[in-house]
């Protein structure tokens, strides 16, 4: 049986990131955005709520850094969630590297996306920001032997909001399209 918990978002856990971007006045600017999500194989979205001053920025520039949150930089990431860039001056939170797109790079994390905003869906409280992913900068370290990305290696932080949580990636489980194949009910 069942508990009817009303309409929550029961999709969570999410990757942890934090976005990067560049000020009117050049000086740069971080936000722990918790809420993500994938759009196909090639965008992603990014819900921010209306009363951030990241908002600004991003409808003023159309591009940002999405920096993928490892152990290692958490404290400082859910620092720049916490104080308004309106406020302080975040800029030197981490240190960064300028990407191709003019957008800052957090050095410790071990994959960055340079993205170009596409579209926005507005809701009464928050901004869906579409970004098309333009730029992907991976780390060797945490690519396995064929090149690609190793979970068991990159060990991403990942957000859970019921319980306004963060958790480390668990085990692999199984390999997709092959744990199924002999499945028969």
């Amino acid at each position: 049986m069942w508990k009817n918990a009303g309409p929550i978002v029961a999709l969570y856990p999410t990757p942890t990131v934090v976005v990067g971007m560049i000020d009117e006045d050049e000086r740069v600017n971080w936000i722990n955005v918790a809420h993500v999500g994938l759009i196909g194989l090639d965008s992603i979205m990014l819900s921010i709520s209306k009363l951030h001053f990241s908002n600004e920025i991003i409808k003023d520039k159309y591009a940002v850094s999405v920096n993928i949150v490892t152990e290692e930089m958490l404290e400082a990431a859910d620092f720049v969630g916490l104080v308004s860039g309106r406020k302080m001056d975040k800029s030197n939170v981490f240190e960064y590297t300028m990407g191709i797109r003019n957008v800052p790079m957090i050095n410790l994390s071990p994959i960055v996306m340079e993205c170009e905003l596409t579209d926005n869906f507005e809701t009464k409280e928050h901004n869906q920001y579409i970004f098309k992913v333009r730029h992907t900068h991976i780390k060797p370290e945490v690519l396995d032997e064929n090149g690609n990305i190793s979970y068991d290696l990159f060990k991403p932080i990942l957000f859970e909001m019921p319980t306004k949580s963060y958790y480390k990636l668990g085990d692999k489980v199984g390999d997709c399209w092959k744990i199924g194949e002999n499945f028969h009910k």
